[in-house]
């Protein structure tokens, strides 16, 4: 299996199933207690299935844990040089078969950067970034929201 990271500074949370009286946690954790705290998860929810779509137009895509929120210090990341201090982060690991199914052994990656550039995304749930534009950035080094990584080949 080969795998792959996500990082952006969208809220990419997964909250599971949202149809429970109130007040219900979801499974990241977060209470859900009223019609606005309900939107936030379902706008959560959303910018997941789209991640998780643009991922799979190359392929199919396993994952075994959903995205991982860390508060971090950008200083030595790939984000964009707009956004500085300490911000929410959220990071996605998922694993495909095939080989080089987004890009070539010069930048495995590339499809991805392509793929996810300027689709739409639902801002304001709990991110600390305010972007110039309601969109994945990928490819513009002063506002880049997320960025990938490839970790290699493993045995899973």
């Amino acid at each position: 299996m080969h795998e792959y990271r996500v990082h952006t500074l969208v809220d990419i949370t997964n909250n599971g199933t949202l149809h429970k009286p109130f007040p219900f946690k979801t499974v990241s954790g977060d209470v859900v207690h009223d019609k606005n705290s309900l939107a936030i998860a379902r706008n959560q929810n959303n910018n997941f299935n789209t991640m998780v779509q643009l991922l799979q137009i190359r392929g199919n895509v396993i994952y075994e844990q959903p995205p991982m929120r860390k508060d971090i210090t950008l200083g030595n990341t790939k984000f964009g040089n707009l956004y500085e201090g300490k911000q929410t982060t959220w990071h996605f690991q998922f694993f495909t078969e095939q080989s080089e199914v987004y890009g070539d052994n010069e930048n495995p990656v590339g499809q991805l950067i392509e793929d996810f550039n300027q689709v739409p995304i639902i801002n304001f749930c709990k991110e600390t970034a305010t972007f110039p534009t309601s969109t994945f950035i990928t490819n513009d080094s002063r506002t880049i929201n997320t960025y990938f990584s490839y970790a290699g080949f493993s045995n899973k």
